[in-house]
């Protein structure tokens, strides 16, 4: 059995790590975490990322000892965290049918149990393994009123009314960053009376000593933190909105220049990585500028090819693949890859790239460093073909949405038709604008 670590986190994330448990034992726990999806839709499991969680599952189900319980119960999970990812983007149906279905917990039953207890003013924990919240007694709106609120007097009232719903890396994390912020705020701050100069400076000096991205982060657990405060009464202002750090928040790596793009190619298409895996996903990723883990997920059902010829890949969520939003869901034109390499992968049953994420990716910027001669840490690796996608989609003067399409970056709504038939999205425009940069 492979031990990956991210296999075996998404195993314990989601109790498939016990092959004791019965079916029953685990269906119950994947009904608290879709229970907790709906109450506290934060975009992870347990502190865990979707996509991390979807890749150890998918690495699971390939290498993994499992028993029969195990493997129904690996089936629901996917489900559970497609319709994960459908609530963070604002649809709540599909984990509602979970809970309705397969899960058997009807929504007029058990979760209505549950919102009826919690109106009523009882706590109710909707996990088995979730930690135990102190009882402390909690911040009232008429408290509040006559004392000051300290950020973590108002982080005390919160866990009070929703720790009991988290798990426990959750509450580790959330209390790690309340102390951050807390310490940077000061202890004289009362949060009734603060002001947006208040919310700058604490952006300011969390910015010191951590990148864009982290400061981003935690500038969402204070925007959450303060609309809560808001809307319960224990604080009536909350300056924390449009906080966040547009510039350099989303990733530091450079984009390729034309001569290593070039370098690259030639590696894939004639030279010594023409027939092996990594040549393959790195041809992938310079013809598309797909994510990584978008690549990493690839079956061969995903290569298509149509009646002119002309090869495509299509990115999705299907066979337990996850993405980053629904918006990535696309059919992106091949260009400059061999046809013997499109046949090959094509030809692929199943999963095309076995690996764990973790493996493959730092398998990938080897390969790319040996060959460009860079090393870490210059701000060049795999996800830098993403950022010269974009870069030279832009150059060639070629139109945004055209460019946001390619890269998944367009509306979810629109319906691809392969190569422009019917009513759907002409990939002839896309394969024009990728034949010109590639």
């Amino acid at each position: 059995m492979s031990t990956s670590h991210a296999m075996l986190t998404a195993l314990k994330a989601f109790h498939l790590d016990n092959p004791e448990a019965t079916f029953e034992e685990l269906t119950e726990h994947l009904r608290d975490i879709a229970v907790n999806a709906l109450e506290q839709p934060q975009g992870d499991v347990y502190g865990l990322v979707l996509s991390d969680l979807a890749e150890g599952l998918a690495e699971a189900e390939h290498s993994a000892s499992l028993t029969v319980a195990q493997a129904k119960a690996l089936k629901l999970a996917y489900q559970v965290l497609r319709a994960h990812r459908d609530r963070v983007e604002g649809n709540v149906g599909p984990l509602v049918d979970l809970l309705e279905g397969p899960l058997g917990d009807p929504i007029g039953k058990g979760y209505q149990d549950q919102l009826t207890n919690r109106d009523s003013g009882l706590s109710v924990s909707l996990s088995v393994s979730a930690p135990q919240v102190p009882a402390t007694a909690s911040l009232s709106a008429c408290e509040a009123g006559s004392k000051a609120v300290a950020y973590m007097d108002l982080f005390d009232a919160y866990m009070v009314e929703r720790g009991g719903d988290m798990a426990p890396a959750t509450v580790k994390n959330l209390t790690s960053s309340a102390k951050t912020v807390a310490t940077l705020l000061g202890e004289g701050l009362d949060m009734r009376s603060h002001t947006r100069a208040d919310m700058v400076r604490l952006r300011d000096a969390l910015l010191v000593d951590r990148k864009p991205s982290t400061v981003n982060k935690l500038l969402t657990t204070v925007g959450t933190l303060t609309a809560w405060g808001v809307a319960t009464g224990l604080i009536d202002r909350d300056f924390a909105k449009k906080l966040n750090i547009a510039k350099g928040a989303e990733s530091e790596r450079q984009a390729f220049t034309a001569g290593q793009i070039k370098e690259l190619t030639r590696a894939c298409s004639t030279g010594h990585l023409r027939d092996d895996w990594k040549g393959r996903a790195l041809a992938l990723g310079v013809a598309t500028g797909a994510r990584i883990g978008e690549i990493h997920q690839l079956h061969g059902c995903d290569f298509i090819q149509g009646e002119d010829g002309q090869w495509a890949v299509s990115i999705n969520d299907d066979n337990g693949k996850t993405l980053k939003n629904s918006y990535s869901r696309r059919i992106v034109p091949l260009v400059g890859i061999p046809e013997a390499t499109l046949k090959a992968l094509a030809g692929t049953n199943g999963r095309i790239f076995k690996m764990s994420m973790s493996g493959f990716s730092a398998q990938l910027n080897t390969v790319i460093r040996d060959l460009l001669g860079t090393v870490t840490g210059e701000g060049l690796s795999f996800h830098s073909l993403r950022h010269s996608m974009a870069s030279d989609l832009k150059v060639e003067g070629v139109l945004l949405g055209v460019s946001q399409e390619i890269l998944g970056h367009s509306s979810g709504s629109i319906t691809y038709d392969l190569y422009g038939k019917g009513s759907g999205v002409d990939l002839g425009r896309l394969r024009e604008a990728l034949e010109l940069v590639r």
